[in-house]
């Protein structure tokens, strides 16, 4: 059996298992009683399965300018994840909306995913990328405004990526029960503990929202978190210049490789559409940088390639040696590596550097490696180093090699102090309090007690 299938298997199965586990708990939600706040909606959540219900809720997303949303799915046995259940707050109430029932009564989901995407209206989710796309493709349109609380976390003292468990515990000291996530979310009935489980992703939302604007507000960065919010969840209908961009952030390639790169990241949005898997099912992403570094055009070492699925390289490695031929005859054969990076002088430098930068990105409460990934910094380090030997000085925004973009949020809180630091202008300053490092100027929130 092909790996593409071995792997779909074994998750349909670790999800049949889950399922099991979940419908052994009939409390449903956490085991606990919800947190008492204002902002939180005790009780069952309301599912939806009747035109007349989906109505109703649409007409209450309409009064509301801000509501939480997030959705189940299946999405690693398709090109399109399948959608299994929508979850909605307002301010007012919770509603799982199943498409299923309302499928059978002749409803979709047009109507309700228009009415989120409306503008005017903000829109809360949790690592929310493949739930926006779908309500893009649902909606027919682009949302309006969305406010990402796992991204909004990791400006405020919270490292990056945290579960919504772990913010909401960091923000209020209330602890989520075992999230069952990982089940059958397209077997019918959904058992208690699933849609216990669905109603907590949206029922503390908007408390986290609030809390975490605040937050935001008071260190002047809410505008930093609404922009990376939209750079997170920008659409992942086909994207080759945003994918070149995350390949090139996890390891830098070289001119000719992202030739190689954009080639490939071209054939497999459409092996995966003829195949109807998931993209990173046909070729990995690791898979793809493999093969812009070893470039190879021979049906064999193609198929020796770490992380191509035997059944894809059976079937298509002749289309992956034409796509690496086509870039092969638009770029050099061979690049010269910078023979900086074997300078063991140089190679200290950069250590020290990266070091003081997560220092300060730690001291003032930003995830550093949401801010700047290790082989981003060394290629601009490097090139850095070359102008400044040829008597220039090269910021962190300049150059082939720019480590952020002058108007990257990223460059107003690191990249300005890095170049002044550099200059002798700036210093690496640290204070510790009695929750954590801090930088002088700066307050870190206290550490909140863990309540029931």
């Amino acid at each position: 059996m092909s790996p593409v299938w071995l792997a779909v298997n074994y998750r349909r199965k670790k999800r049949s298992q889950e399922h099991a586990a979940s419908d052994r708990h009939n409390s449903g939600g956490s085991g606990r009683a919800p947190l008492d706040h204002p902002l939180v909606r005790p009780g069952k959540a309301e599912v939806v399965e009747t035109p007349a219900a989906l109505d109703a809720l649409i007409a209450d997303v309409r009064t509301h300018a801000v509501i939480a949303y997030d959705t189940e799915f299946i999405g690693e046995e398709s090109f399109y994840p399948k959608l299994c259940l929508v979850q909605v707050a307002t301010p007012t109430s919770i509603a799982l909306v199943d498409p299923v029932p309302l499928a059978a009564a002749g409803r979709d989901l047009s109507e309700l995913f228009r009415a989120i995407a409306e503008p005017g209206r903000t829109i809360l989710v949790h690592s929310g990328e493949t739930d926006i796309d779908i309500l893009r493709r649902g909606a027919g349109a682009e949302p309006f405004a969305v406010f990402d609380t796992q991204v909004a976390a990791a400006l405020a003292w919270m490292p990056w990526p945290s579960s919504l468990g772990t913010v909401l515990e960091t923000l209020t000291g209330y602890r989520l029960g075992k999230a069952h996530t990982f089940t059958n979310w397209d077997a019918r009935p959904l058992t208690p503990a699933q849609l216990g489980y669905a109603a907590d992703d949206v029922r503390y939302m908007h408390l986290i929202w609030s809390e975490l604007s605040a937050r935001l507000s008071s260190l002047g960065r809410a505008d930093w978190a609404m922009s990376e919010s939209r750079e997170q969840l920008r659409s992942s209908a086909f994207d080759p210049d945003g994918q070149l961009r995350r390949l090139h952030r996890s390891e830098p390639l070289r001119p000719g490789q992202m030739l190689v790169a954009r080639e490939l990241v071209m054939l497999r949005y459409e092996l995966a559409k003829s195949h109807d898997l998931p993209a990173r099912v046909v070729l990995p992403d690791a898979a793809v940088i493999e093969l812009c570094k070893r470039k190879p055009t021979d049906r064999g070492a193609i198929a020796a390639v770490a992380g191509i699925p035997r059944r894809i390289s059976a079937a298509h490695a002749d289309d992956i040696s034409a796509a690496i031929t086509r870039a092969k005859g638009a770029a050099p054969e061979s690049e010269p590596a910078n023979p900086l990076a074997d300078d063991m002088r140089v190679r200290a430098e950069g250590d020290q550097l990266w070091s003081a930068l997560q220092a300060r990105c730690a001291a003032t409460g930003l995830a550093a490696n949401l801010v700047a990934t290790r082989s981003v910094f060394s290629r601009w380090f490097l090139a850095s180093v070359e102008a400044r030997r040829a008597g220039r000085f090269l910021g962190c925004t300049e150059g082939e090699n720019a480590m952020f973009q002058p108007e990257d949020w990223r460059h107003a809180a690191v990249g300005r102090w890095i170049d002044g630091f550099l200059r002798g202008e700036e210093r690496l300053e640290l204070e510790w309090s009695p929750s954590g490092m801090v930088a002088p100027g700066f307050v870190r929130p206290g550490a909140v007690a863990s309540g029931g």
